[in-house]
């Protein structure tokens, strides 16, 4: 069987064209020359493609730090408007603040000017009232209004009031004093002229009953004020 496949074999290998020698050395070689070239291309190619990845990111990784330096930049200046802002409105609040400053100051002074003014007016009318006193008499010199209330107490007084009140109507000094108890003096004439037309009417024109009846409401209006 082994020698039937080997007979079978042989005509087919010996009807093989033969390949000259130097086409099977040369054939390698080209290959290995290819292989040689394509090797540092394909390299060359990597090398590239690496550069070019590097310079992708170097520029990205710009753009990025470009971004981030105009993101700084942006920020640095709104905080120096906000800043600038802020120093406009503490301005503006101090000078607001300093005019209302001056404002309640010169009101101070004004107010103070004015009460200065009306003390010294009041002090110059006061002297000059005082000039006048003293250049007036002693019986026509002003009396105060406490004198005139003292005077007027004593001269309303039960029964010693119409004394004191004669006595100061003529025998006192001052001319004023003696005008005062004078108009009370009329007072007093007044009240008793009264009283005698009220005793006339009572006692002689009245019956004797009204009369009575009159008399002992006097009784009662006299022993309720002590007299």
């Amino acid at each position: 069987m082994a020698e039937e496949l080997k007979d079978n074999m042989q005509p087919e290998i010996s009807n093989a064209p033969e390949a000259p020698a130097e086409a099977v050395v040369e054939a390698p070689a080209e290959a290995v020359v290819e292989a040689a070239v394509a090797a540092p291309a394909a390299a060359a190619t990597t090398v590239v493609a690496a550069a070019e990845a590097v310079a992708e990111k170097k520029a990205e990784e710009a753009k990025i730090a470009d971004e981030a330096a105009k993101a700084a930049k942006k920020a640095e200046e709104q905080a120096a408007k906000e800043a600038e802002k802020a120093k406009i409105a503490a301005e503006k609040e101090a000078e607001k603040a300093r005019k209302a400053a001056e404002k309640e100051a010169e009101k101070q002074r004004i107010a103070q000017e004015k009460a200065a003014a009306k003390a010294e007016k009041k002090r110059q009318k006061m002297e000059a009232e005082q000039a006048l006193i003293n250049a007036c008499p002693p019986q026509y010199k002003p009396v105060s209004t406490s004198k005139y209330f003292w005077f007027g107490f004593l001269s309303f007084l039960p029964c010693i009031g119409l004394i004191f009140t004669i006595i100061c109507s003529f025998a006192g000094r001052n001319r004023n004093v003696k005008r005062f108890e004078r108009a009370i003096l009329a007072y007093y004439i007044i009240g008793i002229i009264l009283c005698l037309i009220a005793v006339i009417v009572v006692g002689l024109i009245l019956p004797p009953d009204k009369r009575a009846e009159i008399l002992y409401a006097l009784d009662e209006i006299l022993y309720s004020v002590g007299l």
